[in-house]
């Protein structure tokens, strides 16, 4: 090693000096860097993750709306009957009403067409898949097909269907379906990527078809299988998001959410974001970084050269006189060489004293120093997040310039207090603790809690610290996340709110017929074969006749009032009172037999009753109700489920209704 010092002159080892210095800042950017695109990335992945989901139920309204006006259409008489020209005039007028849909149809169970909304009658129902996923569902099971151009309108189109119930009528056992008007769905996707500023897409990924999306890069259900997105989102693999290339070969990040209600049909919402509007904050950045490090460099090569000069060239001419400005007090003068040291240095460097070059050597120190000190905090003072070195005593030693911005604070007004100073009230017991695992060797990393600026604005951030001594010293950073938690909590509160609007009547605020049929179903199965289950049917007496007499809003006044005695005998949290339709509610009894059915039932109409509501046409001046029970102990069937039981509790309130009105039936099967 000495061999090979001895032979480097002076503009060789200074380079090298130069070299060394810059290799830990220089890596020190790059990790930064390394971690901000990482981060960023991650942060996309996840808001255009939620943003598909947020997405996909809001699109399921289309498919909702089609089932309820599916749902109510197979129970009409003139449905169930199909008598010509009854049944086509009222599909026709019932298509002019909806934009939304291009057809709507009942089909025998033969698949011949008996109405249709255009009048084509006789002919085989076109989508025979969906025909056949149909009439072997069961219950009022709600399907969507393929996509596909009908053959009658001429235009692109998903159908939806329901089978109609066993009943009598030439469509009996049946389908009646409705096509989906795909433009109009086209303009509310529009509306929703235009809002958001991403590309917004409905696919079938097992099908590898882009049924519509926007911008509008393909034809309604073309068919992609070169699409990269698809092969992701056939793996089922978790997180719902990918970065592939869009059909026209540019890179995307795609999140990716089933649309809900239309599972049968493969539809899925995906959006996407292009990488480029992701990384633009960090390209900037980098930008910036390589043309400091580039000045840097230059600088520091132009230094290498003026110090070459100073330090080899001209001490040979002026070491005759070093000890003279030593002696004077000048120690810019280099003496005393070591055998290291280059060979014309070494011949003359025995004319100086050994005590000059210490203190030549702890003055440079000192520079050097102080040099790295101003460098650190230049690097430190323009990080987005705040840098923080607290004390054993819980006190900060260094505060970065990124108080500013984030606090409204100078560095030097922090120093010497605690972080918990700033901690609203009650997050001061989380930050304690986090400078107490700190202190005691443990890491702390994502941490969030509320702090107040120096303008009194209360923000979130994120705390991250790990230990930097042995004597409960830690260094600490936080950044500034008060908009992404801000973010989260509206997010979830949406969320919450359009759970509670999806599973609630808007009128009586019980559990509207969707919710009710899939609790009656959840609630059949958990009680299994052999528990006791029962359902109560009740129907307003008089109900048409009120509403003529007193007015519609007060008719909704009396079905509210009705509505709060029923959900005020629901005893446990597993019954379930509903609307069932119209002024007709339900009330689901888990665990509840027959007597206790027909005890609860009589103990709902008196509670009615007492509420004294005037109509003058009913039988006693006040308003009554009539109520069906059914049990599954006393149906005779082998295996009853919800429609079994639904049938047989409507039949009891046929009884009871026809029996005289304001009294209960349990009929016997």
């Amino acid at each position: 090693m000495m061999n090979v010092l001895r032979n480097i002159g002076v503009r060789a080892r200074l380079l090298l000096l130069i070299a060394a210095a810059m290799l830990p800042l220089i890596g020190l950017i790059v990790t930064g860097l390394v971690i901000s695109y990482r981060d960023t990335e991650y942060e996309a992945h996840r808001n255009v993750a939620n943003e598909a989901r947020l997405g996909a139920s809001k699109i399921a309204h289309i498919f909702d709306d089609a089932q309820e006006f599916l749902a109510t259409l197979r129970h009409m008489p003139q449905v169930l009957e199909a008598q010509q020209p009854t049944c086509n005039t009222l599909l026709a007028g019932l298509k002019a009403e909806r934009a939304q849909l291009l057809s709507i149809g009942v089909i025998a169970p033969d698949r011949t067409i008996l109405c249709h909304s255009r009048g084509v009658t006789g002919s085989l129902f076109h989508d025979e898949d969906l025909f056949e996923q149909t009439i072997n569902s069961r219950g009022n099971r709600f399907v969507v097909g393929d996509f596909l151009v009908s053959p009658i309108t001429g235009r692109p189109t998903i159908a939806v269907a329901m089978r109609l119930p066993p009943t009598a009528g030439r469509a009996s056992g049946g389908v009646i379906f409705a096509s989906l008007n795909l433009p109009m769905v086209e303009r509310d996707v529009q509306l929703l990527a235009e809002e958001s500023g991403h590309s917004w897409m409905i696919v079938q990924p097992r099908a590898s078809r882009i049924i519509l999306g926007w911008p509008h890069a393909v034809e309604f259900g073309t068919v992609t299988p070169g699409f990269e997105l698809f092969p992701v989102m056939r793996a089922g693999r978790t997180g719902r998001t990918a970065a592939v290339r869009d059909l026209g070969g540019q890179s995307m990040i795609y999140g990716f959410e089933p649309i809900p209600n239309a599972s049968t049909g493969d539809l899925w919402l995906a959006v996407g974001i292009p990488p480029s509007e992701v990384f633009a904050k960090v390209e900037r950045r980098l930008n910036w970084t390589l043309l400091a490090s580039a000045g840097a460099l230059i600088l520091a090569l132009g230094g290498t050269a003026l110090i070459a000069y100073w330090m080899q060239l001209r001490p040979i001419a002026l070491l005759s006189r070093s000890a003279q400005r030593i002696g004077a007090g000048n120690f810019d003068v280099r003496t005393g060489m070591g055998q290291w040291q280059a060979p014309e240095f070494r011949r003359l460097g025995q004319l100086v004293d050994r005590a000059a070059l210490t203190l030549a050597q702890a003055k440079a120190a000192e520079e050097a120093v102080a040099a790295g000190q101003r460098r650190f905090q230049l690097v430190a003072d323009n990080t987005v997040d705040m840098i923080t070195c607290v004390n054993a005593e819980g006190k900060r030693t260094l505060v970065t310039g990124a108080s500013r911005r984030l606090l409204g604070y100078e560095p030097s007004e922090l120093m010497g207090l605690s972080p918990i100073e700033l901690a609203v009230e009650e997050d001061r017991a989380i930050v304690r603790s986090l400078l107490d695992t700190c202190r005691l060797g443990g890491e702390v990393s994502g941490a969030r809690y509320r702090v107040r600026r120096k303008d009194g604005v209360v923000i979130w951030v994120e705390l991250s610290g790990r230990p930097i001594d042995e004597i409960g010293g830690c260094v600490v950073s936080m950044r500034d996340v008060d908009q992404r938690q801000r973010t989260e909590e509206a997010l979830a509160e949406a969320t919450r709110q359009l759970e509670l609007l999806a599973a609630t009547d808007e009128l009586t605020r019980l559990a509207n017929r969707r919710t009710f049929n899939r609790r009656l179903e959840e609630a059949f199965a958990q009680t299994g074969d052999g528990g006791d289950f029962s359902l109560l049917l009740l129907d307003v007496d008089h109900f048409k006749a009120f509403n003529d007499r007193y007015g519609h809003p007060a008719g909704d006044r009396c079905l509210k009032a009705v509505s709060e005695t029923l959900a005020a005998c629901v005893r446990r949290d597993d019954e379930i009172g509903a609307r069932y339709g119209g002024e007709e509610l339900a009330l689901i009894l888990p665990g509840v037999g027959p007597s206790e059915a027909l005890q609860r039932a009589d103990a709902i109409r008196r509670a009615i009753a007492a509420l004294a509501i005037p109509h003058k046409d009913a039988a006693g001046g006040t308003l009554t109700v009539s109520i069906g029970v059914a049990s599954r102990s006393e149906l005779r069937t082998g295996h009853p489920g919800p429609t079994e039981i639904i049938q047989k509790a409507d039949e009891a309130l046929y009884a009871a209704k026809a029996g005289g009105r304001n009294q209960v039936r349990a009929l016997a099967a």
